[in-house]
């Protein structure tokens, strides 16, 4: 989980549909999907857009 209630983060290589699938699980659980970095007003630690980089190829 993350600082933010409710956010977590997911780390994943590329894959097809994956957007598509937590999408389908979440309405399955009758949870709320976002993708959006900064859901909730405010100063929140850790919840920003930041993009994560592999040194291995």
């Amino acid at each position: 989980g993350e600082v933010m209630p409710g956010q977590w983060e997911f780390q994943v290589g590329h894959s097809v549909g994956i957007e598509y699938l937590l999408e389908r699980i979440t309405e399955q659980a009758g949870v709320v999907l976002t993708l959006d970095p900064k859901p909730i007003e405010g100063d929140w630690n850790g919840a920003g857009c930041h993009t994560n980089y592999s040194t291995k190829s």
